[in-house]
């Protein structure tokens, strides 16, 4: 193996591990399993109430480095912040913590992924080069994706972090509103109650769950109108 070889190895190794950790942390260990919905909203509410909106965008920030899920801090927001405002944090955190995640996988995996595709595949890295803003604006504009690993595998492409960084913070507005909204409506009940299907039936629920299928079935439209 050559040096340059090696060296990237040796890169891409530090990431794996490091995600590795992340994971294990989160689903083996007490302390891990303990940060949940309510322990992450009491430790925002500790806070002076000025300081609360800048701690919550930087547990965002955090927790998609760590592969927190985005969901379980979203949630958080629309407890503490209501719809318009938690999905502006929401909205800032996710971006910097998706741009955090991209710049990781890109410093300590990209090189690894160039020496792996040895020019066999370089017309596929140069399209997404060309077109990595209009591919990730319709994989953002849909919610389904999960976000923490489009963040790391992003990183491993030639997309540009110009591109990256718009189509992020312009694709993920309708979800993260969808999200804010449903969860700002049903969030209180599911804590204090739990979940029940005919909550399901409150017009209020409705509405965030019909633009969440308006949103996936137009994005899907538009894709397969780009691929023609």
């Amino acid at each position: 193996m050559s040096g340059v070889r090696a060296k990237a190895f040796l890169k891409l190794t530090v990431l794996l591990v490091f995600l590795a950790a992340a994971f294990c942390f989160f689903r083996y260990t007490d302390l891990g399993r303990s940060i949940n919905i309510d322990s992450i909203k009491s430790f925002i509410e500790a806070v002076d109430p000025r300081l609360a909106r800048l701690l919550y965008v930087i547990v965002y920030v955090v927790g998609c480095v760590l592969l927190l899920p985005g969901v379980l801090m979203s949630f958080v927001g629309a407890l503490l912040f209501g719809v318009w405002e938690g999905t502006l944090y929401t909205w800032i955190g996710a971006t910097i913590g998706a741009t955090l995640a991209f710049l990781l996988a890109k410093a300590l995996g990209r090189d690894f992924v160039d020496q792996l595709l040895g020019g066999r595949l370089q017309s596929l890295d140069q399209r997404l080069r060309e077109r990595g803003l209009l591919s990730l604006l319709v994989v953002r504009l849909v919610p389904l994706f999960p976000f923490n690993g489009v963040n790391f595998g992003c990183g491993f492409t030639s997309i540009r972090l110009r591109d990256y960084v718009l189509a992020t913070a312009v694709g993920i507005v309708p979800g993260t509103f969808v999200y804010q909204y449903l969860f700002s409506k049903l969030g209180a009940t599911v804590l204090t109650e739990g979940f029940a299907w005919s909550d399901l039936a409150d017009v209020e629920v409705l509405a965030p769950l019909g633009l969440f299928v308006v949103f996936a079935v137009s994005t899907a439209l538009i894709a397969r109108k780009l691929r023609r």
